[in-house]
């Protein structure tokens, strides 16, 4: 059975900042890698949620398929601490600054016993409340995906630089 993987992102600590997350919506640059700490539980196939920490509003960003077992390799904060990583694809990235997210207080609600706010990233969720985050984000895209489909349109028509949002056209087809 497919786990799912919290990736907890902090922009004003990590080596993928803001402006990289922006340019990769603004690219459809949506294939990456990300540090595991539940490397032994962690597998292709698994599915993953981005969650914002840190800083302005936090909630989830980002959701896709976890592509790679994880490897080991030089830590990304320079502190020399081992580090996997798992590649991952991402069917929707959404910049916090342009939509409401599924935020920290609703997933802390819903899912009380899971830290919403921080800590290691790449941990797996238990199934319980996989499954409750699974129906809180399909409800959170069932609401928001005519404002989505509008500001996507809007830019489309404009021709302007979408660094907002990107959703893998069969999510969208699926709405």
């Amino acid at each position: 059975m497919a786990n799912t993987v919290i990736l907890k992102w902090n922009p004003a600590v990590s080596s993928y900042n803001m402006i990289r997350f922006l340019d990769d919506i603004a690219q459809e640059e949506y294939e990456s890698d990300w540090s595991i700490w539940d490397n032994e539980r962690v597998r292709t196939g698994d599915t993953f949620y981005m969650l914002k920490v840190g800083w302005g509003q936090n909630g989830i960003v980002m959701r896709g398929k976890i592509t790679s077992d994880p490897v080991a390799d030089e830590d990304w904060s320079g502190r020399g601490r081992l580090t996997f990583y798992c590649d991952y694809d991402a069917e929707i990235m959404i910049a916090p600054d342009a939509f409401r997210l599924l935020d920290s207080e609703t997933l802390r609600a819903g899912i009380p016993d899971f830290d919403w706010t921080g800590g290691h990233a790449g941990v797996v969720l238990p199934a319980p409340a996989a499954k409750t985050l699974e129906t809180m984000w399909e409800a959170y895209l069932r609401e928001n995906m005519p404002e989505f489909r509008s500001r996507l349109e809007l830019i489309e028509k404009r021709g302007m630089l979408n660094d907002q949002l990107y959703i893998d056209p069969e999510l969208l087809d699926g709405f």
